[in-house]
């Protein structure tokens, strides 16, 4: 499943964070949350499932990541995945990839076709990751701006 792009982005959004750094102290870490914010109308993905394991993420360690979906439309070349990383209130990265491109980094074809889609995929998240509370949304579009999907992550990593 090309959306691999998506989720990846978002692990290694976790890691991009590494330039702040704020106070944070020891508490029970809640687990990361992923939550569809598009429109559930006009979307073109409808998420079944997204599971992460570890949950929380642990910094250095290995996050498997689960999911399955329907995609009403294909995925075309020109999309682009949109992404913002919030450390607290401290907005730390807006970048846009090209889709096709990130999926061709884990070994993927562009463009996805419709259909159900399925995502089984580990990432190794750095151990660098600054602890604190993280926020991140990431939209992906089709070239005709048609909202492919809408997600937003929190994830706490402590010290």
């Amino acid at each position: 499943m090309r959306l691999t792009s998506a989720f990846i982005s978002l692990a290694c959004a976790f890691s991009l964070a590494s330039a702040a750094i704020l106070p944070f102290s020891n508490y029970a870490i809640p687990p990361a949350t992923i939550e569809e914010c598009g429109d559930p109308e006009t979307d073109l993905l409808k998420i079944d499932y997204v599971t992460l394991n570890p949950n929380p993420p642990l910094k250095g360690e290995v996050l498997q990541i689960d999911a399955k979906g329907y995609l009403s439309e294909d995925i075309v070349e020109g999309a682009v995945i949109k992404i913002i990383v919030k450390l607290g209130l401290i907005k730390l990265l807006v970048k846009q990839f090209d889709f096709c491109e990130e999926s061709i980094k884990v070994n993927k074809t562009c463009p996805v076709l419709a259909g159900d889609q399925y995502l089984n995929h580990s990432v190794e998240l750095p151990k660098e990751i600054p602890p604190g509370k993280y926020f991140v949304n990431i939209r992906v579009f089709n070239p005709d701006e048609k909202e492919v999907t809408c997600l937003n992550a929190r994830a706490t990593f402590g010290i």
